[in-house]
């Protein structure tokens, strides 16, 4: 490349494929495919990637112009090599390593080592090139051209195969009421997610006296989830309709509360319903009759919104010696990201409510206190992280959501509306079978279940190996009003604790095959349900033909 054209040429491809690779492609092939982990949609920040690609690709293009051709070379050598390095890793070397599960991984030496020797070798043989080479310039302008080519191709193909210049996501949920408790009437409901009922044993292995704050309450240890993941299991809980993954997510949790008359009954009894979740976990007419939905749309903050893009690209991209300098929380992204008011100045809005951020849960009701409304009856519905702060060790943080309970229920009793009042501390899911296949799926059945109805007759807690189940919820919650459940079902406080009941579990795997998940299975649970015998497959499947993870039928 003799010319100053060429040359210019050759320096502004190199820098179009670093940008394309880890500054477009790499932000927008993520956020499309898992665009249900966002609270935000493509169409609210396609731009910015691009703007700041086209600001780097210029600067860089004439700064490698202005700078001695030897040291253009060699910053060019590095940044292709770089580039190219990244794309085999997110092609070829991740395997099954899911991206938006942001669980926290340790990769050992015998994945690492290989893993950075692949790298070197690319940047040695690239060196090699350079020196013995003297047309390396065009290998490497028509190697990047080419990559260009494939990624723009796949990058159209995303695009039109999908809603993402389409979908929506204009309301979200609140923190309003959030803190707010009747002076009548309460039923509160905390979800601490991923809390397994195992670990409750093993903290109370270790510490026999800590649930003794729970006075008035029932401990259920042989308790099961309906399914083993978080999706569909808020939808399930708040409804009562099953998900057998033949709908897109959407479709199944907007049907789901559509045909559902418990939230209803309770809007038409003057309850005060307040959800304090995922806004993808509530049906279009749920939102309807909830306090703390707002219609409205937050804005973004768009220097926030590239740093977290780029940060999960680099998490996937970056060779595994480096992965956990790159490792992030999705509801941390999420959480960070809108803006504290909208786009419209004149209607200052509600912040949203922060989705596994239980410190700030914590915090919040340290300073601001639970307070008093006059209403007929509060239904207050909390999701929290618990186990899942932290998934290869979940027990502190387990313990730490029920301390955060105990200090909620503290400021209950200082209002003198605990003795009054229905609560739950359960789980949408207990451990969630984190392997490859659908072997052992009874491991996720297991589930957290502590329970308190109003005017316990006794004030010590109690253990009750009834067999309880996610059926029994909303019995309990209507319960909890005084409101006629019997078309639902028992209680859990209805359930004889040596009663034969046969309970279904419906199993679907946590990771996917090449084409998505593989089935839902259902199992039969009788007896102790942290008994492996209890479990027995009954033979009924469905195939997943969407879910979280993969919304394209087969």
């Amino acid at each position: 490349m003799k010319t100053k054209p060429q040359y210019a040429l050759f320096l502004f491809i190199t820098h179009l494929f670093f940008a394309f690779t880890l500054m477009i492609f790499g932000p927008y092939e993520i956020f499309i495919s898992n665009s249900n982990d966002f609270t935000f949609t493509f169409r609210d920040f396609w731009w910015i990637p691009i703007s700041i690609s086209v600001i780097y690709i210029i600067s860089a293009t004439l700064l490698c112009l202005i700078l001695p051709r030897k040291i253009s070379d060699f910053l060019c050598l590095l940044i292709f090599s770089f580039t190219l390095c990244c794309y085999i890793q997110a092609m070829f070397l991740n395997n099954k390593m899911q991206v938006m599960l942001n669980q926290e991984i340790h990769w050992n030496l015998s994945t690492i080592i290989p893993n950075a020797l692949i790298w070197l070798s690319i940047f040695i043989i690239l060196l090699f090139i350079k020196i013995f080479r003297d047309n390396w310039k065009t290998i490497i302008l028509y190697l990047s051209s080419a990559l260009l080519f494939m990624q723009a191709c796949a990058l159209v193909f995303l695009l039109t195969t999908t809603n993402a210049l389409t979908e929506e996501k204009n309301g979200y949920l609140s923190q309003e009421g959030m803190l707010e408790l009747s002076s009548n009437k309460n039923v509160i409901v905390f979800i601490l997610d991923y809390f397994d009922g195992r670990t409750m044993k093993q903290i109370l292995a270790e510490d026999p006296d800590f649930l003794q704050p729970l006075t008035g309450f029932t401990y259920f240890p042989n308790s099961t989830t309906t399914h083993s993941r978080t999706y569909p299991s808020i939808a399930y809980l708040l409804s009562g309709n099953m998900c057998y993954f033949d709908q897109e997510p959407s479709t199944y949790v907007n049907t789901a509360y559509a045909n559902s008359d418990f939230l209803p009954t309770l809007y038409k009894n003057k309850i005060d319903i307040g959800l304090y979740t995922y806004d993808s976990y509530i049906g279009n007419s749920a939102k309807a009759l909830t306090r703390n939905y707002s219609p409205s749309k937050l804005s973004l903050k768009y220097s926030e919104t590239l740093r977290y893009l780029l940060q999960i690209v680099l998490y996937r991209d970056m060779p595994y010696a480096l992965k956990p300098y790159f490792m992030y929380d999705i509801n941390t992204i999420n959480n960070n990201i809108v803006q504290e008011t909208s786009l419209d100045p004149v209607n200052i809005q509600i912040p949203a409510y922060k989705n596994f951020d239980d410190e700030w849960f914590y915090d919040t009701l340290s300073t601001d206190k639970l307070q008093l409304a006059d209403t007929a009856g509060n239904f207050r519905f909390y999701h929290l992280a618990s186990g899942h702060t932290n998934l290869s060790n979940g027990l502190p943080y387990a313990k730490r959501s029920l301390e955060i309970v105990y200090s909620y229920i503290e400021q209950m009793k200082a209002l003198g509306i605990y003795d009054s009042s229905t609560i739950v501390i359960t789980t949408d899911h207990g451990y969630s079978g984190a392997g490859e296949t659908l072997d052992l799926p009874h491991k996720t059945a297991a589930a957290l279940c502590i329970a308190k109805p109003a005017e316990a007759m006794q004030k010590e807690l109690i253990v009750s190996n009834a067999p309880v189940a996610q059926t029994d919820f909303i019995p309990t919650v209507l319960n909890g009003f005084s409101l006629d459940y019997s078309s639902y079902g028992d209680t859990y406080f209805d359930i004889p604790e040596h009663a034969e009941r046969l309970r279904h579990y419906y199993y679907s795997a946590l990771y996917s095959d090449e084409e998505g998940e593989v089935e839902l299975r259902e199992y039969e649970i009788s007896g102790d349900a942290t008994e492996n015998s209890s479990y027995r497959f009954t033979g009924n499947t469905w195939d997943i033909l969407y879910s979280e993870n993969r919304v394209a039928p087969k």
